[in-house]
């Protein structure tokens, strides 16, 4: 059986950006197969011909009941490959400052620079702990040069 290739865009809503870390929003996910009942960010599957950050905002809605504001950014982080015995899956990862998510619907985890999403071992998707250690290192270098506002401006 041929492996299906998939396009997924994905959001990380972070706040409380400081020296130590940030705080990064997840919701379980509820839908059945090997990752039901972890922790994962918004997101989903790009339909057709669409924009991978209109995907991104379409799937905010849908999931977690959110429009993000038009003038909230959504700033490309990276492109993630990654597969499984039947997916090849590519993510657009986005990041998002906006913070106004419904508690009912999710939590903020904390990550620390020190521990990364260590803590979050088993709680989250394997491909989940490279994107938040990666991003990790990222902020940190970042708010040590004194460029974390840059951020937003990618």
């Amino acid at each position: 059986m041929a492996k299906k290739n998939l396009i997924v865009s994905i959001v990380l809503f972070l706040k409380e950006i400081n020296a130590s870390g940030f705080k990064v929003w997840v919701q379980v996910r509820l839908e059945a197969g090997p990752l039901y009942g972890l922790l994962e960010f918004p997101g989903g599957k790009i339909e057709g011909a669409e924009a991978p950050e209109s995907a991104a905002r379409r799937e905010v809605l849908e999931e977690v009941e959110l429009v993000i504001p038009p003038d909230s950014p959504l700033v490309l982080f990276k492109l993630q490959d990654y597969s499984s015995e039947l997916k090849n899956i590519c993510l657009f990862v986005f990041l998002s400052p906006y913070d106004q998510l419904p508690a009912t619907s999710g939590q903020w985890l904390e990550i620390t620079f020190e521990q990364k999403s260590a803590p979050y071992h088993g709680k989250i998707p394997p491909i989940n702990h490279i994107i938040l250690d990666e991003l990790a290192v990222y902020i940190q270098s970042q708010f040590n040069a004194g460029m974390i506002g840059a951020l937003w401006q990618m």
